[in-house]
């Protein structure tokens, strides 16, 4: 995977102003950690305000769940008036559901499930999750191979947020999934409909209707994610050039007649989104995320390396960056309120340690507290 999508983290606000002077919010960072070689693997809360800029105090670790294999990644939902807040945590055989309802900035517990704790009997490893407006989904894809592997062999569920099994997996052999081409990246849409990547075929399919598409042309790319936000879905596709830096965007409305945006540029940073475009930021071998209300910059702005490699990130309501190294247990974090000029210097990102190597940090999640 190109360097590109290896190493561009860094994100600018758009705004310019200096700073807020609100109460910062209460909450915790959760991470998770690998340790293969002693097989340990946790989930670690930290008090997020001594993990910013400007804070002259240690990482305060407020405690640690244990689980029993690696863990793939971390989901947080905020729960609205009904139900407990989740966390979701996706291992490479199971995924379970958490209570995050009683987590405060000084204790953590032990972890206590939420109903759901279900076996995968699926090698789960490159998986991920996406949030929808009432259901979460799990994608687990083959292992990467040349030729790709066709589409029924991935193993995908939607699975409503107050499910308490595992539901019926989405049948790829379903005469109009079978068809797609590989490798896919696939997102939840508009009243939780499929929205699937790949590339010849940007679709959308809620399995009762016939699917709405737009044809694609990028045989030589790879999709390296997908998401749905302010009523567009966006894509994102690497060259498969080790060579290059070159990334396409791709951004389509749903509409059946509307057309695919491609946006083709070796520096898809702050030319493009600084006229107003769909911001999105590119982390680790393979994983694009998206988010809302930032830009990327230019190189020549950034205090942080290209050549540094990032696995996850997550931005907070306390707009501040959490962006975890891919390489070692290092967690970079940039104040997104501030001046530019203020933001991307060397000073203006903390770096902290949140464990020791050969550990390594495979997914965050922003929890406020009470």
């Amino acid at each position: 995977m190109k360097r590109f999508v290896q190493a561009l983290g860094v994100l600018l606000t758009l705004s310019a102003c200096t700073g807020s002077s609100e109460e910062p919010p209460r909450a915790l960072l959760a991470a998770s950690i690998n340790n293969s070689s002693s097989n340990t693997y946790q989930v670690r809360f930290f008090q997020s305000t001594t993990l910013q800029p400007g804070s002259t105090d240690t990482p305060r670790l407020v405690g640690s769940w244990s689980l029993d294999g690696p863990i793939v990644t971390l989901l947080y939902r905020r729960s609205l008036g009904v139900g407990n807040d989740q966390l979701w945590v996706l291992t490479q055989s199971r995924l379970r559901r958490y209570i995050a309802s009683n987590l405060t900035i000084d204790d953590v517990g032990t972890p206590q499930l939420d109903g759901f704790d279900e076996a995968l009997n699926v090698d789960c490893s490159g998986g991920y999750l996406r949030q929808g407006q009432s259901s979460l989904l799990l994608v687990c894809p083959p292992a990467p191979t040349t030729p790709p592997r066709p589409i029924e062999e991935y193993r995908a569920w939607i699975i409503p947020f107050t499910a308490t099994a595992l539901p019926t997996p989405i049948n790829f052999l379903d005469a109009n999934l079978v068809r797609l081409s590989t490798p896919a990246r696939f997102t939840l849409g508009p009243n939780d409909q499929l929205l699937y990547l790949t590339p010849s075929q940007f679709g959308q399919y809620d399995f009762l209707n016939p699917y709405i598409e737009r044809p694609l042309s990028l045989s030589t790319s790879s999709p390296t994610d997908l998401i749905f936000v302010n009523g567009q879905a966006l894509g994102l596709f690497d060259d498969n050039d080790s060579t290059t830096t070159d990334t396409t965007l791709a951004s389509w409305n749903l509409s059946a007649t509307g057309e695919v945006g491609l946006s083709r540029d070796s520096n898809i940073a702050a030319r493009l989104f600084a006229r107003g475009a769909p911001p999105v930021f590119v982390l680790g071998t393979g994983l694009a995320r998206f988010e809302g209300g930032f830009q990327l910059p230019r190189e020549t702005e950034s205090g942080l390396l290209r050549t540094r490699r990032y696995s996850t990130a997550t931005v907070g309501i306390d707009q501040f960056l959490y962006l975890a190294d891919q390489d070692f247990p290092t967690l970079s974090v940039i104040d997104l309120t501030v001046n530019i000029a203020s933001a991307l210097t060397t000073a203006g990102v903390r770096f902290s340690s949140l464990g020791s190597f050969p550990e390594r940090i495979t997914g965050l999640a922003f929890i406020p507290v009470e």
